[in-house]
């Protein structure tokens, strides 16, 4: 039976991620040519085309309009359409992330209150609204970020528990919603894989059964991106767009020049509300399974410099997940190292 004080952390994060999601339709918008709406009519350029998971649901539920509107006009000061079954679906996935995000707690060595979920809404809401169309930004909305973060939690929770029945569905959604998915296998491996031996004949032998995994995860990712590249074809624009120039964005911090991105560029070192400065400084107090996560951040973050444009705050998707985990963990631990040489 859910205990009160459960049940109103439930009720705090549905609230929460409304009052979030009213607020990031608010101050953002869709680049065009990889709108939901051209995805769901399989028009949109080929580097949005292949995340089509949100944008097909939503088009599956818009008959339900109607319904919707006789349930919630009273609520929303809008005109309900295509883009409010957008902010249903992004109330419900990231009412998801907050509930499940604990659950990952333990398996960091950490067990902090599930209340401490709520802190991740602190870097997300910088880094999607604040310094992403509120104050500066390219001020840039795609309905698949959100999710993203919600089946790296869901998928890494299954991955860690071995439940891969569950685990099997939720990463072949995430691979339809975007192909970061693939970093919930890397992460599930980095905090499982037995690292006590550096031989890569015995190390394979001591994860024998994880490295099958990792295996059957990989030719789910490859297959897919292989279909929908495939069935994207036609579409306008290339699968692999030439990232802009982080160095040049990053050269305005000492001419002061603006960018497309963001018009003061000193705004982009607030990143993740500057969560990410925790887990450097405390970074000795972070634990074994923290600093292979925090790893994974490293990998993700050299990928994004050769295939993102990093000046856009919204492209650090699973890092949000990894920074907020790290610092939690940091912080735990500093705590609880602190306390016990108060009481000696």
């Amino acid at each position: 039976m859910i205990n009160r004080s459960y049940f109103l952390f439930i009720l705090v994060s549905i609230v929460c991620s409304t009052v979030f999601t009213y607020y990031y339709f608010l101050y953002t918008h869709e680049y065009p040519p990889g709108s939901a709406e051209r995805i769901a009519n399989y028009q949109a350029d080929k580097v949005f085309q292949t995340r089509l998971l949100l944008p097909v649901l939503a088009n599956f539920l818009e008959p339900t309009i109607p319904f919707i509107t006789i349930c919630f006009e009273w609520l929303v000061p809008y005109p309900i359409d295509f883009q409010v079954v957008l902010q249903l679906i992004n109330i419900i996935f990231l009412s998801g992330l907050l509930i499940s995000f604990p659950h990952l707690f333990a398996y960091l060595n950490t067990k902090p209150n599930y209340w401490t979920s709520l802190f991740l809404l602190i870097p997300i809401t910088w880094n999607y609204i604040i310094i992403n169309g509120l104050i500066d930004g390219a001020g840039l909305f795609y309905c698949y970020d959100i999710p993203s973060l919600t089946f790296f939690v869901l998928g890494l929770i299954f991955f860690l528990k071995k439940k891969w029945i569950w685990f099997y569905p939720i990463f072949i959604l995430g691979c339809l919603n975007r192909e970061s998915a693939c970093f919930i296998s890397l992460s599930g491996f980095m905090l499982l894989c037995n690292t006590s031996v550096i031989n890569p004949k015995t190390f394979f032998q001591y994860n024998k059964n994880l490295s099958k995994h990792i295996f059957i995860q990989s030719i789910i990712w490859i297959f897919l991106r292989i279909y929908l590249s495939y069935i994207s074809r036609n579409n306008p624009g290339l699968f692999f767009e030439e990232p802009h120039s982080i160095l040049d964005f990053i050269s305005g911090l000492w001419t002061g020049k603006a960018h497309w991105a963001m018009k003061n560029t000193y705004w982009f070192c607030t990143l993740f509300a500057g969560f990410w400065v925790i887990p450097l400084l405390l970074y000795k107090y972070l634990n074994s399974p923290a600093k292979r996560l925090a790893a994974v951040g490293f990998i993700y973050l050299i990928i994004l410099f050769f295939r993102s444009n990093m000046m856009e705050t919204r492209v650090y998707n699973e890092l949000n997940i990894i920074i907020t985990l790290c610092a939690i963990s940091s912080i735990t631990s500093y705590v609880k190292f602190k306390s016990s040489r108060l009481a000696h």
